[in-house]
């Protein structure tokens, strides 16, 4: 949280300082691999420049040096502990023609691995010349290599393990069969979740060549045994999961990937696990669509259950932690416990080892609503729940699960069932806008044709139908003219809108009279000493309801646990800034905020009642520690004066005080009734709410409606001129019920002593052994004024004995002598 003064405008300002916006997605694009997907012979430079004018921006282009002199492949023969350093290993490494004895650090490294060595002589990426050297007295002929050594990525935990199949001794970078490549790091927007992949970038770039995208084939040989004969799947969530869809593969061989798969993902920074779990994050990164392999056979009873999770439910997750789950999180489950959870992270009981033999392959479709609330509620962000919460193409998950499936089947040796098992109760369709030229020129300012722009769409996958665009559902953004203007502007080039002269735009905004009360009630209340603060309408909903009692309005997609609901008051917001403060020993405070609050309705699936309201906080001493001050504390009559202030100057007139409480207030507290309604409160805050704040002075409160304030306005104003005649003032002191308000002698005081009474004051309360029990004594100050003339005293006369008369006969009063 931040607390801070600004003296120019004399404001406190309180507020947290979350990051609420959300950021794009960075995305590391391979320059070899889009290759496979259309003919790119741009310089890669000059393609980042142009990926930047149509609106994907690209941050940095890093190049993937593949000239490794002198970088061979090697073998580790032996590992022995250095005899003069605890962290050191001396290391019998085989390159082929000879045996090298090399000192390594790695806290990785063991006998049998395959591993980069770089033999004396070598220059790295790095600039590191290897030499011979002697290190703790133990001579090191070479370097075992990590990919952060080899400039391949920016940080190793280790030295790099290579497959066990490539030849020793050879270079590097021939036994790699690589090559120069360059990564983009491109920063792709929450509204194109089609960007988060190789063939999606690859669209782009084939719309900005004038080059055809050729997605790789899909052709699978099955066996004749159908997998809708061994896999049912059952979706009871079709909101939180409209499409699942699955292949089942058999005897499938998990070992290490092939150097050109590990390459691959290598250069988009994923590291290599097993064939299986590669190939599916390849996938990811080809086609943009999360996919999940399970261990067939941990899934029981041979049924995939699509289901929204219980409150407090517990799940392990394949990272080890055990996560409990609120109610709603879509859960992929078997016949017996969940094995996922869905669109985020697959289960530690379903996954996919060495002993894998059969694999249940998982392509589906979440809402992103789903993924964005059980993420963030358990702060866990993957590369698929990322891509799921911004939107995935719900039909074309068939695509990215026959291209795995296929991969599988040829690296794996696995044997694919017939059919694909695929539940989808209700189709997702594509949305259809109609191609308007005539408002995109105009929106845009160009003067292009149907057909060039038809041209533009069709370049990106639209589809175009009678002047009707068929949105494709890889693009969830796009559903409106406008958009489609959007698309044609960044694909036409911005550079080739001509800039307009004329812009018709409006400059006569209409006078908003309520934001002219507000400014006017801040400078106000800023004039009579007391400062402005701004809090966050979004708090915890738990800790909330704990301390008021009332039920708060939850946000349905919070960005912390914290900040789950909408506040229903500003008191607690205002009494955390108090601690906030004295905890830095500022004590005496003066503070007020206006702000929205929430009031929440039985169904809280109902819009809450919203409205702006008025709050003052004091604590501490009237007149602070000034050398000069009476050093007295505030108390209710000090926020009653505020109040009463304020509707002075404010021009306030139809408002009373009634009797009143409210669940924040500490006893009885006064209300405002504010012409027919009852629009605020003054009175000390409960103790409850103070201890919980570990705060133990008294805080006094008012809380005023503005929105009750600005219908009661005076808007018509009368000039009077101030009295000319002088006037008179009496005293009077009644012993009446304890329990009678005084407001209501003012009132019969005024109806009595008719126009000429112009004020009434009460300067005394008593109670002690004077007054009998039951009883106080209330003295008025009334003063007497006339605007023609001056008052005899036979007049005040008359009316001091009419007002006592009817007072005594009212309320059964006495005089006090």
């Amino acid at each position: 949280m931040i607390c801070g003064f600004s003296s120019n405008i004399n404001r406190l300002y309180f507020f947290d300082n979350g990051e609420l916006e959300e950021k794009g997605l960075i995305m590391k694009i391979s320059y070899n691999w889009l290759k496979d997907y259309l003919d790119v012979s741009i310089d890669p430079h000059q393609l980042a420049d142009r990926l930047s004018l149509i609106g994907l921006e690209v941050e940095e282009v890093i190049e993937r040096h593949a000239d490794f002199p002198q970088v061979v492949i090697g073998r580790v023969l032996a590992v022995d502990q250095h005899p003069n350093a605890d962290r050191l290993k001396v290391c019998k490494v085989n390159i082929g023609e000879e045996e090298l004895t090399i000192i390594c650090g790695a806290p990785n490294v063991a006998t049998g691995q395959t591993v980069p060595v770089a033999k004396v002589g070598a220059s790295l990426p790095s600039g590191l010349k290897i030499q011979k050297s002697k290190i703790r007295g133990v001579n090191s002929n070479g370097m075992i290599c990590s990919e952060a050594e080899l400039s391949l990525a920016d940080k190793s935990d280790g030295i790099w393990i290579l497959p066990d199949n490539l030849p020793l001794g050879a270079p590097l970078d021939k036994a790699l069969n690589m090559q120069t490549d360059y990564i983009f790091d491109i920063s792709v927007t929450p509204n194109r979740p089609d960007c988060l992949s190789h063939i999606g970038i690859a669209r782009e770039v084939g719309a900005i060549l004038g080059k055809p995208l050729s997605k790789p084939s899909t052709e699978i040989v099955e066996i004749a045994e159908k997998a809708l004969d061994k896999l049912e799947i059952i979706i009871e969530t079709p909101v939180g999961c409209p499409r699942y869809s699955a292949r089942l593969i058999r005897n499938v061989k998990i070992g290490a990937s092939p150097s050109w798969l590990v390459q691959r993902l290598e250069a988009v920074g994923m590291r290599s696990i097993n064939n299986v779990v590669d190939i599916t994050n390849y996938v990811l990164m080809e086609t943009g669509h999360p996919l999940h392999a399970f261990d067939f056979d941990l899934i029981q009873g041979g049924k995939i259950i699509v289901r929204e999770s219980r409150e407090g439910e517990k799940f392990v997750t394949l990272d080890d932690k055990e996560r409990i789950l609120k109610e709603g999180t879509v859960l992929i489950c078997d016949t017996e416990q969940p094995v996922a959870l869905g669109g985020i992270m697959g289960g530690l009981n379903s996954e996919v080892s060495s002993s894998t033999v059969n694999v249940l392959l998982e392509s589906a479709y979440f809402k992103p609503e789903s993924i964005q609330i059980s993420s963030r509620h358990l702060n866990l962000s993957t590369e698929a729940s990322q891509r799921f919460e911004r939107g995935t193409d719900p039909n074309g998950n068939i695509y990215a699960l026959e291209r795995a499936t296929q991969l599988i089947a040829k690296l794996c040796d696995g044997e694919v069932y017939q059919g694909i098992v695929d539940a989808y109760p209700s189709k997702i369709e594509p949305k259809h806008v109609t191609l308007n030229e005539v408002q995109i020129n105009n929106l845009l300012g160009t003067d292009l044709s149907s057909q060039e722009m038809t041209d533009i769409l069709q370049s990106i996958g639209f589809i175009v139908q009678d002047k009707k665009i068929v949105v494709p559902t890889f693009r969830p953004d796009i559903t409106r003219v406008a958009d489609l203007a959007e698309e044609v502007a960044r694909l036409y080039g911005l550079e080739n809108i001509p800039a307009r002269d004329i812009i018709k735009i409006d400059y006569n905004v209409p006078i908003n009279k309520l934001d002219l009360f507000v400014d006017q009630l801040k400078e106000v209340l800023t004039g009579m000493g007391i400062q402005e603060v701004i809090t966050n309408s979004m708090i915890n909903t738990e800790s909330w309801q704990k301390m008021t009692g009332k039920r708060i309005y939850p946000i349905f997609n919070p960005i912390s646990k914290d900040m789950d609901g909408l506040r229903n008051s500003l008191l607690p917001s205002l009494v955390q800034v108090i601690q906030y403060n004295r905890n830095r020993k500022i004590s005496d405070l003066r503070i007020f905020e206006i702000n929205h609050v929430f009031i929440a309705k039985n169904d809280l699936h109902v819009q809450p009642e919203e409205d702006l309201q008025l709050a003052i906080v004091i604590i501490g001493k009237r007149e602070g520690n000034l050398w000069f001050s009476s050093r007295q504390v505030n108390d209710f009559f000090d926020i009653k004066g505020l109040f009463e202030a304020l509707a002075f100057k404010i021009s306030l007139d139809n408002w009373q005080f009634i009797s009143y409480s409210d669940f924040v207030l500490e006893g009885a507290g006064l209300g405002l009734k504010i012409g027919e309604e009852v629009g605020g409160f003054i009175g000390r805050i409960n103790k409850k709410i103070l201890d919980n704040f570990e705060i133990d002075e008294d805080v006094f409160v008012a809380q005023l409606s503005v929105t009750e304030l600005f219908k009661n306005l005076k808007t018509k104003k009368k000039y009077q001129p101030i009295p000319r005649y002088p006037s008179v003032e009496r005293d009077l002191a009644f012993i009446i019920d304890d329990d009678l308000k005084a407001q209501e002698i003012i009132d019969l005081s005024y109806r009595t002593g008719g126009n000429l009474l112009s004020n009434i004051e009460i300067f005394d309360i008593f109670r002690g052994t004077q007054i009998p029990e039951g009883k106080k004594s209330l003295a008025f100050h009334y003063t007497f004024q006339a605007t023609d003339r001056t008052l005899t005293e036979e007049e005040v006369n008359r009316l001091m004995e009419k007002i006592i008369a009817s007072v005594k006969n009212s309320y059964q009063a006495k005089l006090r002598e």
